[in-house]
């Protein structure tokens, strides 16, 4: 592999996306956040311009800057909406970071360079984006776009520094040049872009924590739940079956009460790690509470569901149990069923399914129930 392909596939990996949906959802989220806030500024920036300079509204080039930049951050806003991709994310930051070197370059153009390096203003307006691609829950974001602010400041001062002797230049609005100063105003974008990135990590930390069972690694209800509404919608559109299954483990608490609970809690360890690796990377798995495990299976119709739902049965059946130097092996019944067939919402299906759930269990355990016949054990002749 060339210097050059192996250059592509690094930022390839940079800019691909989690395959983690809570950090995906979460990553979304924050874009719109950030898009909103940007928007927001803009608008209270160029207010706040032109009542307090209302010279400024005789000035084409004031006029030009204030509509271009209510227009950047509305475009930035309807994209964050209409498009998901992490892109949009690293390509706003960079924007962003390079809009406000631009506006401190003006100031060269101008022939002011005690503005360029000196100006509070706009130079602050790179914590704001700093702070901002925290919101993103990506450290990565956070480093580049430090990086890319640190970089085009310096480029900008030497610059300034190449072309003018900055002793004795004084500037009504802007004072003089203070090397000290400068250093520490670089220091201090440095050390903002260090806490954002700290910040980043540890949101995206709780955020996994959060979407996370503790016991068995799988998901918790909720982000289940966001991921189910994504899904369905997803099917809406293409038309596709939404299959569900809910897996109950057999005389459980039978166990829990022979063995104890820590017995109990390794079990389902075991059994979650093997359902887990059993399903396809595109099946959504959530412990919903107790011993009960939630599988969904997209764009499988309910039939194809079923049968799968009782391979797993199957498999998870073997699962070696240690118990006191002993092997152990659970049963499990399931229930399976599918939007939209068994309802127009999730909860209906949930319910459609629970109910079968409970047929299997009353039917004798270690069964699966879907919506046309029941799948036995093997022990019963099905």
């Amino acid at each position: 592999m060339s210097l050059l392909q192996r250059v592509a596939a690094r930022v390839r990996a940079l800019l691909s996306a989690d395959t983690d949906q809570a950090l995906v959802r979460a990553r979304t989220d924050g874009e719109k956040l950030v898009a909103s806030m940007r928007l927001v500024f803009i608008a209270v920036l160029v207010f706040l311009i032109w009542l307090l300079s209302p010279e400024s509204r005789d000035q084409p080039f004031i006029l030009a800057l204030s509509f271009g930049a209510l227009l950047y951050g509305t475009g930035l806003f309807v994209l964050s909406f209409r498009v998901t991709k992490p892109w949009v994310s690293w390509a706003s930051c960079a924007l962003d970071v390079s809009l406000i070197t631009a506006a401190l370059a003006t100031y060269v153009v101008e022939g002011n360079p005690i503005g360029a390096l000196n100006n509070r203003l706009i130079f602050e307006t790179y914590f704001f984006v700093i702070v901002n691609a925290a919101l993103r829950y990506d450290w990565r974001l956070c480093a580049f776009t430090t990086s890319l602010a640190l970089a085009e400041f310096l480029g900008l001062t030497g610059v300034v520094v190449s072309r003018w002797d900055l002793d004795g230049i004084t500037s009504p609005r802007h004072g003089i040049f203070v090397l000290s100063a400068h250093l520490l105003r670089i220091l201090l974008l440095a050390a903002v872009g260090a806490s954002s990135l700290a910040v980043a990590k540890w949101a995206r930390h709780l955020r996994l924590m959060v979407g996370t069972d503790h016991l068995t690694g799988l998901s918790q209800r909720r982000p289940f739940l966001e991921r189910i509404d994504e899904e369905l919608s997803r099917s809406g559109r293409d038309r596709g079956a939404l299959s569900i299954a809910i897996f109950d483990v057999d005389e459980f608490k039978r166990f829990n009460d022979s063995y104890g609970h820590l017995a109990g809690d390794r079990a389902l360890q075991l059994l979650a790690h093997r359902l887990r690796k059993a399903v396809r990377t595109t099946d959504l798995v959530a412990r919903f509470g107790g011993e009960e495990f939630v599988v969904a299976f997209p764009r499988m119709d309910v039939e194809r569901a079923t049968r799968r739902v009782d391979e797993l049965r199957q498999d998870l059946g073997t699962v070696p149990l240690p118990v006191h130097g002993e092997t152990k092996h659970l049963t499990l019944s399931a229930g399976v069923g599918s939007w939209p067939a068994d309802g127009q919402t999730f909860e209906e299906v949930l319910e459609r399914v629970d109910r079968r759930l409970y047929q299997a269990k009353e039917g004798g355990r270690n069964r699966v129930i879907g919506p046309s016949r029941p799948l036995r054990a093997a022990n019963e002749g099905g």
